[in-house]
């Protein structure tokens, strides 16, 4: 997911994401041209309006000074259809423009009683606000 949504700022290329630390912070890319520049700046406009506008499914998640873009997302695991299953829900979002990019891929299994993707936003804002 990270990978994805790093295209979206970064003209279309994917960035080879890494769990270390490295001292040599190089962009290295996975997937060049994975969409083109146009559809990248396409998606990151639509991403930010998920928070920015006041019915966007994210706008608990605006900041006033910080550009953020964002999408949530919820899903019923279950085994047949009007059967009751587990909810996974999911907040990913970067920050757009700013000196301090930060990209948050987040989820939680077992939502359901705990409020989902705007339980996340909640928790994730925080981070998002700089010191």
């Amino acid at each position: 997911m990270a990978s994805i949504y790093s295209a979206f700022v970064n003209d279309g290329n994917m960035i080879k994401p890494y769990i270390e630390y490295k001292e040599d912070k190089s962009t290295q890319y996975l997937v060049e041209g994975a969409f083109s520049k146009d559809a990248a700046n396409t998606i990151q406009k639509d991403l930010i309006q998920v928070v920015e506008n006041p019915e966007g499914t994210a706008h608990d998640a605006k900041i006033d000074g910080i550009t953020l873009a964002g999408k949530t997302g919820t899903a019923e695991l279950k085994a047949a259809q009007g059967e009751t299953g587990d909810i996974i829900s999911w907040f990913d979002c970067f920050t757009v423009n700013t000196n301090n990019p930060l990209l948050v891929i987040s989820m939680v299994e077992n939502a359901r009683d705990s409020g989902g993707s705007h339980h996340l936003i909640q928790e994730i804002k925080p981070l998002l606000k700089p010191e």
